[in-house]
This record gives C-alpha cells, structure tokens and sequence, in this order.
C-alpha cells in the first residue's frame, strides 16, 4: 500500500509515524520535517520567563531547538523507511499527487491514500501586512535587530496573549489594540479576565475596541489608526492574528473539502487533517494525523478524540483546558486554589487555580487551569475522562507528593 502525505510539520510526522509500520510512506514537504511554526515563539517566551534579554543567546536557542527537533524527527522517519520529498505537493486526482521540486521539475507520485496535512496561511485584514521591519507576524519575533522600547499588539486570541506576555518580560512598553470589549483566548472567560489582569499588572496596556483599519510603518516607528479614528504608535507593532486552510493551494475543489469524522474528503482517499482542516493546536492535529493513517492503512475505527486532549497556552503562567465546562453543557464544577498543592508552595508560585466540571453521570467532563505547569495538572483528567472515571474514583488516587498533578485529585474530594 502506498501513502502520500503533504506537509512536514507535527501532524504530517505524525502520520507518517503511524503509517509507516503498514505502507509505503513518502512525505511532500517543502522545509525540512519537524519544522514547526509557532516553535520560535515558544523558545522565545521561555526565554523571556526565565529572565533572558539577550537577542542573539535567544536566537541561538531557537536554532539548536530547531534544529534538535528536525534531526530527530528525520532520523524517526528514516528509522521508519519513510521517503522524505522536498518540494510542494498538489492533488493531481483521488489518488495522485503532482510534486514541483525547489528546483522547478515536476513528479507525479501514484497513491492508494493521500494524507493532507499542509497547514494553513495567516489571515490578515486589508491595510495590515507585515514588512518584515516594523510590522511582524507573530513567528517573526527573530526579526528583531534589538529590544524595542515600544511595541504594538494588533488583534486577538492566544497569540496576542503570548505575544503581550513575551514583550512585556522583554521590557517593552506594550500597547494591545484588541478588537472587542475584552481579550479572548477562546478557552474559557475565567482564563481571559486572569491573563489580562496578569498582564495588566505588567504593564500591557490594554485598548479596547480598537481594531485597527490602517497600519502604517515610518523612519520612527509604526502608526495604527483604529476604526474609531485613534491613533497609537510604537517602535514595531505585532500582528496577532490565526491562519485559515487553503484547500487549493493543495489542488483540492472547496466542493470536495467536506470531511467525515477521519477526515476523508469527499474524494476517496484523500484526507484533511490539522491545520489544513482546521487549524486549532498542534496535539489537535496530531491526533487526527494519526486516525487518519490508521484508517487509510485499515487499522483502525476509531477517529481521534479531540475533546479528551489538553489544549495549552502561554507560559508562567500557563494556561490549560480539557473537555467541556459548565457554560458548554457540564453538570458542575468545583474551584480549587493552586495554594491548595504543597507543590505549588515549594515552587514559590501559588497564584493560579483549577476547576474542575463533572457530567451527570458524576463523571469528569472537564477542567480548566491556570498554574505555572497548568498542562500536567489536567494530565491525570485525561486519562481520567478517557477511562469515564467518577469522581470518587479520582478521588481516591494518591500521586507523587508533593507534585502539582495532585491538584485534580485534591478537588475531586472537595465536591
């Protein structure tokens, strides 16, 4: 059996990764696989947190993460007989796919699956472009030549928080121009009005209401003038804004782009996932690489579980969420303090919170969390909302002590 699959980053791995042990696997990329988008922008918030302010020791991080993760994830590949093909996929038909090389020729590949995992392009309003000096993508933070005095955040959703956060701990004066009355992260309202107000303490500058219709870039700086005719300058100004697939760049009909819950298109074979459906994070589009492949090979029924993944965000704190709250169907839920785990006190880091909702079968629904490692406390309730765990089976667990994982098992014997 032979599998294409387009794209290289994690849920193009991922399904290759998958595949691989049942078919012939070749991998269409046009960067070197591993490479991820968003991973500068993580190394530069770690930095940031962890109090660097040099930009050249954090570009050098950057390029040993990178090029750490890249040679492991090809040596994974190669262990794998995975055919790694550089240059730019395109569906030439259910089970074809046209590649054009980085130096112009053309192949044609058969397939009896082909997995798109291709990722999605930014999403920006007319007038707004970055020019790669004093307007930024969010993943161009390694543009900088040195730490701006001022900046500008223009838009909304996780990365405008990561990107306050970043710039803020750098030291810069930071203005968000947010769209809406309130930042909005899309996790949950109780994490937004903590983010902001965390942000706010640093010294963000938050300016609601203020989307921004004219961006302009001068000797001095940039000038973004809002649609209620405010004006806001700084040094550079940041674009925070999300990515949509873009079904032809990949030669597939938007007719043909609806999906089943694999991510088989309507042409038989042919297979969305990640941010090529939808970009949302990338555990998310992990997991749809690898039910994808497991079906395209027929080893699997299952599709993946979106709803038991942790989605996480921003770094000291981090910010964490699982499953469904109470405002989108759960029973009940309980607060508990991130003062309540000995952990955090060992830590010197007791400002957060858990809460934890349950279903009305008793069982663990969900739970959202704000802590310095928010991501391992909602670890345990994964397992605990795959396996249908009550919440007097979890709370009868004992973990590592001290350890902030504990924290979900410390609110389970609160309700």
């Amino acid at each position: 059996m032979r599998i294409v699959i387009i794209g290289g980053g994690p849920a193009g791995v991922e399904a290759a990764r998958a595949a691989a042990p049942h078919a012939a696997v070749t991998l269409v990329a046009d960067g070197v696989p591993g490479a991820w988008g968003p991973l500068a922008g993580r190394v530069w918030l770690a930095a940031a947190v962890a109090g660097e302010r040099n930009l050249e020791a954090i570009g050098a991080r950057v390029a040993r993460a990178s090029a750490g993760w890249q040679a492991r994830c090809a040596a994974d590949l190669a262990a794998l007989d995975v055919t790694p093909l550089p240059g730019r996929g395109q569906l030439d038909g259910p089970g074809a796919v046209l590649v054009k090389s980085l130096d112009g020729e053309q192949m044609r590949l058969e397939a009896d699956a082909v997995i798109i995992a291709a990722g999605a392009t930014l999403t920006l309003p007319p007038d707004l472009a970055p020019d790669g000096e004093r307007i930024l993508a969010a993943e161009e933070l390694g543009k900088l030549q040195s730490l701006p005095a001022s900046a500008l955040v223009v838009g909304d959703g996780t990365i405008g928080f990561e990107l306050c956060h970043t710039l803020s701990l750098l030291g810069s004066a930071v203005t968000w121009l947010v769209p809406e009355a309130t930042p909005h992260s899309g996790t949950a309202p109780e994490v937004d009005g903590y983010l902001t107000r965390l942000l706010e303490r640093q010294g963000v500058h938050v300016a609601p209401h203020s989307r921004v219709t004219r961006l302009a870039a001068r000797l001095e700086g940039v000038s973004a003038v809002t649609v209620n005719g405010e004006r806001h300058g700084a040094e550079v100004a940041f674009l925070a804004f999300g990515r949509r697939p873009d079904h032809r760049a990949v030669g597939l009909p938007a007719e043909q782009a609806t999906t089943d819950v694999y991510g088989q298109t309507k042409l038989h074979g042919v297979y969305l996932v990640g941010d090529a459906l939808a970009p949302v994070a990338a555990s998310v589009a992990m997991a749809q690489a690898r039910a994808a492949a497991l079906h395209a090979v027929r080893r699997s029924s299952e599709p993946a579980d979106i709803d038991g993944i942790v989605l996480a965000f921003m770094e000291g704190p981090q910010a964490a969420k699982i499953g469904r709250l109470t405002t989108e169907g759960a029973a009940g839920s309980v607060t508990v303090a991130l003062a309540d785990s000995l952990a955090a006190h060992v830590m010197d880091a007791t400002e957060g919170f858990l809460t934890l909702a349950w279903d009305y079968g008793g069982r663990v629904a969900g739970a959202v969390a704000v802590a310095p490692r928010a991501a391992e406390i909602l670890a345990p309730l994964a397992v605990a909302r795959r396996a249908r765990l009550r919440l007097e089976d979890l709370a009868a667990i004992y973990g590592p002590y001290p350890a902030v994982s504990e924290l979900a098992a410390i609110a389970a014997r609160q309700v």
